[in-house]
């Protein structure tokens, strides 16, 4: 019978079994405040990755197109036949400011889809409340005043339209004033059916018609990230094409259309001086509440809800409103916003240089510069803080972009730069 084999000890005789055990995620000193990192989509136009590099040779290319038909369909209008109006030429609406503005779209692709983030100032919509604002005014004053002047047994639901002021049986009031009121109804009419156009861009009653030529470049599926803008000053595209369609006209004048952009930066009032100074290292930051970061280990004898109010104190609060209990949320919001950089404005930049003359000749070029508070980044500049650039080069918290056009003697460009802190 065969002897078992006696297994040499050469292995393991040298090896040290004085171990220990560490959990992972475990912070051995406490870390100050880390740099703030912006989102991919502001360094990149289109955000992809794909292994089969020839599959996007073809993008910048698309992006012209697309950047093309997105502004040409916010721009859409009616047929002048149709709204019963003088015909305008394209020249003539382009040079409009009451239009649509949209922004250079940045695209994030995904496997199966394309995420387009476009921005947006609806200028058209604001100048259409007004007008409609002001129709309605007039049209209410003069019939308040033949109310009190002439019909003064007129019902009152004379001021509410229930009179058909087209109708042929309706005596009650003269043909100039009929005819006054009249005008005044169908203009409201016109003014409020150009207003549904404006909204309908926005809903998928229309946005379908644009998804479908934008598929046929990517050949996925489109989903649009419309961001409505409140002022035409937030972003850089809207500032650097509104000045481009004033300076085609050569009777303007270079440096009023540039102050008339600068006017419109509020910028917030801060104390410069504790806003530049030289900022401590912050270690009261969440990495340094807890040393192991395992979710079993913060978790314990606890659950997810009880460790989120522990942490953030006081986040839901109560609120009686007609002896009714309300919960909201109270520190929350404040934290998060707290945690995003670059929301409030910095400064702004102009730049204008080509053949501005107004002589039809080509002389030298002309160059202006105007700004408005400062580009610098606050945390690199002065407080001592890393950032990110993008692109190796490029600043973190500054918008660029540039247009260009050209008039009867040559061509020029717009510069803009939107800076935030």
């Amino acid at each position: 019978m065969n002897k078992p084999i006696k297994i040499l000890n050469i292995f393991s005789k040298y090896i040290k079994n004085n171990y220990k055990k560490i959990p992972l995620r475990v912070k051995t000193s406490d870390v100050a405040s880390t740099r703030y990192f912006p989102p991919v989509s502001k360094e990149w136009i289109n955000t992809i990755y794909v292994f089969n590099q020839n599959s996007i040779k073809n993008f910048p290319m698309y992006n012209i197109k697309i950047n093309y038909l997105i502004k040409s369909f916010f721009n859409l209008r009616f047929n002048h036949k149709f709204l019963f109006k003088k015909y305008k030429s394209f020249k003539q609406r382009y040079s409009s400011f009451n239009r649509i503005y949209a922004s250079k779209a940045e695209i994030k692709h995904t496997n199966n889809k394309a995420i387009l983030t476009v921005y947006l100032y609806n200028r058209e919509k604001i100048a259409l409340l007004n007008k409609i604002q002001e129709l309605e005014n007039s049209f209410y004053k003069k019939v308040d005043l033949f109310n009190k002047n002439k019909f003064k047994s007129i019902p009152v639901n004379f001021k509410k339209k229930a009179i058909d002021f087209e109708s042929k049986d309706n005596n009650i009031i003269n043909k100039p004033i009929k005819a006054f009121l009249i005008r005044k109804v169908r203009l409201l009419r016109r003014y409020k059916l150009l207003l549904s156009l404006n909204k309908y861009k926005f809903e998928e009653k229309l946005l379908y018609k644009l998804k479908n030529f934008i598929i046929k470049f990517f050949n996925k599926k489109v989903e649009f990230n419309i961001v409505n803008i409140k002022s035409v000053v937030f972003h850089s595209d809207f500032f650097t094409n509104i000045l481009i369609s004033r300076l085609k006209n050569r009777k303007n004048n270079i440096l009023f259309a540039m102050d008339a952009i600068l006017n419109r930066v509020v910028l917030p009032k801060v104390n410069k001086i504790v806003e530049r100074s030289l900022l401590k290292k912050n270690y009261d930051v969440l990495e340094n509440k807890y040393k192991n970061l395992n979710v079993s280990f913060l978790l314990k004898n606890k659950n997810l809800s009880q460790f989120l109010y522990n942490l953030y104190n006081n986040i839901i609060k109560y609120k009686k409103i007609n002896n009714i209990k309300y919960k909201y949320w109270h520190k929350i919001y404040g934290t998060i916003f707290n945690s995003i950089n670059y929301k409030n404005m910095g400064g702004v930049r102009l730049e204008v240089k080509g053949r501005l003359t107004k002589r039809y000749r080509a002389d030298r070029s002309v160059f202006k510069l105007r700004w408005k508070g400062g580009l610098k980044n606050i945390d690199s500049s002065y407080k001592g803080l890393s950032t990110v650039n993008f692109r190796g080069h490029a600043k973190a918290n500054v918008d660029y972009s540039i247009f260009t056009s050209k008039r009867r003697i040559g061509a020029f460009a717009v510069k803009g730069w939107l800076s935030g802190k």
